[in-house]
């Protein structure tokens, strides 16, 4: 499967690319789909930010992503990272007093918002000293009403934004009123960006709902749950990671649970299952990493400890992402806060976590004279190895014959 994006260039007075702003598309055709805006952001959220390594599409550079008043009311942006993202309020968002107070919120956190075609409204005044940019859409206020509203607020540190620039004349007439932020056709049209992604598994999604939306979370059930998909695996982590920073690397799934607590953990899982999910991209692929992963921790478990069996089995896990996501192993590890040991083996098959894996891919190709020489290093022998696989493979079976039934 393949998320689609259109990225559109928000240039400075130098007419360098300074931010882009991301609207989302469902296909290669350049137009918003027929579904709400909210599940158009949530959309976007999941597949660019949490399934994709974002800095690959933004290039360093932040991005501004529209977002409705029920969105921002529900804590959506708060899953994305603020150094990346300015929160653009949607024009036709209700500037009432629990919107001012999310606004006030977001505002101590540290992200930048941004008022979405602007119309000036008196209703809006009282939000401006928490806001950092205003939009002027230039086919909707007039040039004389956008200069008479930026001199009555020269008191306060606004930076303005002209969109829907069409020519020259329109570019050169809002610089001089005092616009230092340019977006429209004259410049560029929408950029379409396609990229392969993964959708989880319906039924998990389900059952993970039900589980943070206890009174007392399972955290063993969760972390079991978490570990039957790696779509939803890779997307708890590059959540960790845009809410918490690398401050820690995560070595299991209950770790990253725990790490997020009970709220944010319901706000991840409720994300994913209103985004929308579907059909994966191979269901043999994925059956495929969830054999490794399950194969990976047992032979670390009759081989090291617990702890290393869960590292073990994250590394199974992820070892066909770079097949499923089209794209090469090092960058899609470039925004997931894993522990060296799981990013080395996973690259270059090094340490005991490598070692595993190792042994895997060399099972599933039926290279027996390496088998023989894994086997024996783990002080194993091929009977006990055999099983160990056929048990693996069974568990996997158990997992998909029990979604299958719920």
């Amino acid at each position: 499967m393949y998320s689609y994006v259109a990225r559109q260039p928000i240039l400075d007075s130098s007419l360098q690319t300074h931010a882009y702003e991301l609207l989302f598309r469902d296909s290669l055709e350049n137009v918003f789909p027929s579904i709400s805006s909210r599940q158009a952001t949530s959309r976007l959220v999941v597949e660019q930010f949490l399934q994709q390594n974002i800095d690959q599409l933004l290039g360093g550079r932040p991005c501004f992503i529209n977002f409705p008043h029920d969105a921002l009311l529900e804590g959506l942006a708060e899953c994305l990272p603020p150094r990346q993202v300015v929160i653009e309020i949607l024009e036709d968002a209700l500037p009432d007093d629990a919107l001012l107070a999310k606004v006030q919120e977001l505002h101590q956190l540290g992200y930048r918002l941004a008022l979405d075609d602007f119309t000036m409204s008196s209703a809006w005044e009282r939000f401006l000293p928490w806001i950092h940019i205003i939009k002027f859409d230039l086919r909707l206020s007039p040039l004389p009403q956008i200069a008479s509203f930026i001199q009555r607020h020269r008191h306060l540190r606004l930076t303005y934004l002209a969109e829907k620039v069409e020519s020259k004349q329109e570019f050169e007439q809002t610089q001089a009123l005092g616009i230092s932020l340019f977006q429209g056709f004259f410049f560029s049209r929408p950029e379409m960006v396609k990229r392969a992604t993964m959708q989880p598994a319906q039924m998990v999604v389900i059952q993970l709902l039900n589980e943070v939306n206890q009174c007392e979370p399972n955290l063993v059930r969760i972390e079991q749950l978490l570990g039957q998909d790696v779509s939803l695996s890779l997307k708890l982590l590059r959540y960790v990671n845009n809410l918490k920073g690398r401050s820690k690397p995560i070595s299991s799934f209950r770790q990253a649970a725990i790490y997020l607590g009970h709220t944010q953990l319901r706000r991840f899982v409720t994300l994913v299952a209103t985004s929308g999910a579907g059909q994966g991209k191979s269901a043999e692929l994925y059956q495929m990493s969830l054999i490794r992963a399950r194969f990976c921790e047992l032979l670390a478990l009759a081989h090291a400890s617990t702890a290393q069996s869960q590292q073990a089995f994250i590394v199974g896990l992820f070892s066909l992402l770079d097949v499923l996501m089209e794209q090469p192993m090092v960058t899609l590890l470039g925004s997931v806060p894993i522990t060296d040991e799981i990013r080395r083996a996973l690259l270059a098959r090094e340490g005991k976590l490598g070692f595993y894996l190792t042994f895997c891919e060399d099972y599933e190709a039926a290279n027996w004279p390496r088998v023989a020489m894994h086997t024996a290093r783990l002080g194993l022998n091929e009977e006990k190895v055999s099983q160990l696989y056929l048990s693996a493979t069974a568990w996997v079976n158990e997992q998909i014959n029990a979604m299958d039934q719920a």
